[in-house]
């Protein structure tokens, strides 16, 4: 989700938090009738210093990096557990050490603020509730600096937490948390997990189940089945997990089965295909019969 439309969603919410809705019907009658109109933004007066820092945060991400820090003191300043501006202060560092440091903060303050009863209540549906978004995406990017630092079981912890807090996985972290069970050697946890997604049939969940089947099984035909599914589906990535190339930079969209959706799963799993004892002469094997 962009900055701008998560500044749009949390508008709507300030909105609806205004109306005095009576049940549903009333919601819905309510959204029928602001449909295609653009979400207003409330004046700086009406909103309580939490909201004030969020929208500072929301425009620091369109400011130049001088600008922008401005913004995030002026933030931290109205609400000093702004989870928003320790996202941004992660989402601006270089280094996973330090980048991580923000992003634990935002999770030490998400603990507080949503845990005890509130956990209680919405455990299990955390990315449906728009305030726990930035803790989630905290945690997502706090897994991704522990991986980077080469805490893996550290980072599949994390993981596996927002699986927990949210089985649904808007997020996609299930796509990396497989991978990493198989790095791991976690193969109980995998076959948990995949049949918790056994639906998916994207380039990442294809690829991770013909290398799982190959880890635990060999050279068996349930492996080559998983495989030849796996090659079906996107022709692009056998020659990139074979390639000494590494991929580093990603789009920022991808559609099944193009050369995108394949730097996506070969950004993260390369090396892990490359690591994996025997897996790449049996990639090579059957991808050069395609």
């Amino acid at each position: 989700m962009s900055k701008e439309h998560e500044k749009m969603m949390t508008d709507l919410q300030r909105l609806l938090a205004t109306q005095d809705f009576k049940s549903e019907t009333d919601i819905l009658k309510f959204m029928n009738s602001i449909a295609g109109q653009q979400i207003p933004s409330f004046p700086e007066e009406a909103l309580s210093p939490q909201e004030q820092a969020q929208d500072l945060v929301y425009a620091a991400y369109e400011l130049s990096p001088a600008k922008a820090k401005q913004n995030i003191e002026k933030a931290l300043k109205l609400d000093s557990n702004c989870i928003e501006a320790y996202e941004f202060l992660g989402s601006m560092e270089d280094t996973a050490e330090i980048a991580n440091a923000f992003y634990e903060k935002g999770i030490t303050i998400g603990r507080q603020v949503f845990g005890g009863k509130y956990l209680d209540e919405h455990k299990g549906a955390f990315w449906g509730f728009h305030e726990t978004r930035p803790f989630m995406r905290c945690m997502q990017s706090h897994s991704d600096c522990l991986y980077k630092m080469g805490k893996v079981k550290e980072c599949v912890a994390v993981l596996e937490e927002m699986i927990e807090l949210n089985p649904n996985d808007n997020q996609g972290v299930r796509d990396q948390l497989l991978l990493y069970l198989i790095e791991l050697n976690e193969m109980k946890k995998f076959e948990k997990y995949d049949k918790m997604f056994k639906e998916d049939s994207s380039a990442f969940p294809l690829f991770n189940r013909a290398l799982f089947t190959y880890k635990t099984e060999g050279e068996t035909e349930n492996a080559k089945k998983q495989l030849q599914k796996a090659l079906k589906q996107n022709k692009f990535v056998a020659s990139k997990l074979l390639s000494k190339k590494q991929i580093t930079k990603l789009a920022d969209h991808y559609s099944i089965g193009d050369e995108n959706e394949a730097d996506y799963y070969t950004c993260f799993a390369q090396h892990i295909w490359q690591n994996t004892n025997g897996s790449i002469i049996w990639l090579k094997k059957h991808s050069s019969k395609k």
